[in-house]
């Protein structure tokens, strides 16, 4: 649990950092430049580790999901706002029960109880009084990017091959998935400031290298279903850490959600 709370962490100071420097970076540049960038960063380790025997098409099955699950989320913020493409996303936990109860896999009370907590929570933290903007296309990207990252968190759970080897995998099928928008941008990335491309290193560092690697080595040992609803973290991380990095107030309300999501994290790791 530790290393997939540590992930949660470091989103949520991505997030809390987010709307300081990335607003002028729209989402076909910012994505194929996150995934190149980490791919680039994450190669040496081609030479030094192996990939698991029989893992290569549950590896390329985890790059997919993550390509999907980074480009949705900031198609769906883009289209709706950072609180709703947030929200949608981690409604994840809520489709794995989904998929388990229907599939007539046991899920616990408890569990079941734990992750309505933290949905309720999560809408509660990021919604404010107005309600979250329902646009069609954006709520349509949004839930592309929950049903992503459910489909990351189960293709990786006990995963056996190194996890950073396996992030440089998953993020070598978003480089070449991407790389058509990379291209046919490059105008926009040649005209990116140097204080744009040190936002976009920060979240290759620490928006997408250290906190997927430890997500990626803490859901080989948890189930998908516990490691997304600890990943549940990330808004209350970033709704604290906004405090004194955004000069961002806390409400009763955002209070109570983000108490609602620590209550269900608890519950849902039973």
């Amino acid at each position: 649990m530790a290393y997939v709370l540590a992930a949660a962490l470091l989103w949520g100071l991505g997030g809390a950092l987010a709307g300081r420097f990335m607003a002028a970076i729209p989402p076909g540049v910012l994505v194929p430049l996150r995934f190149s960038l980490a791919f680039l960063l994450l190669l040496p380790l081609w030479f030094r580790d192996r990939v698991a025997p029989g893992e290569g098409g549950r590896l390329l099955m985890v790059g997919l999901a993550l390509a999907g699950a980074q480009g949705f989320y900031y198609l769906a913020i883009h289209a709706t706002s950072v609180a709703t493409g947030i929200f949608l996303q981690y409604l994840a936990p809520g489709l794995l029960v989904l998929v388990a109860l229907l599939s007539g896999r046991p899920v616990p009370p408890l569990a079941r109880l734990g992750v309505a907590l933290a949905l309720v929570g999560a809408y509660l933290l990021l919604m404010g009084p107005g309600g979250p903007a329902w646009r069609p296309v954006g709520v349509a990207y949004g839930l592309g990017a929950a049903v992503s990252f459910a489909a990351y968190a189960a293709w990786a759970h006990r995963l056996r091959t190194p996890p950073l080897l396996g992030l440089a995998a998953a993020t070598g099928v978003g480089t070449l998935l991407t790389l058509p928008l990379l291209v046919g941008r490059w105008a926009e990335v040649r005209a990116l400031g140097a204080g744009d491309w040190g936002a976009v290193l920060f979240l290759v560092v620490f928006g997408t290298v250290l906190p997927f690697g430890l997500f990626l080595l803490g859901v080989r040992q948890m189930p998908p279903r516990v490691a997304t609803l600890v990943a549940m973290v990330e808004p209350v991380a970033g709704a604290l850490l906004a405090v004194p990095l955004a000069g961002e107030p806390l409400s009763l309300r955002a209070l109570l959600g983000g108490g609602l999501i620590l209550l269900g994290v608890v519950l849902g790791r039973r």
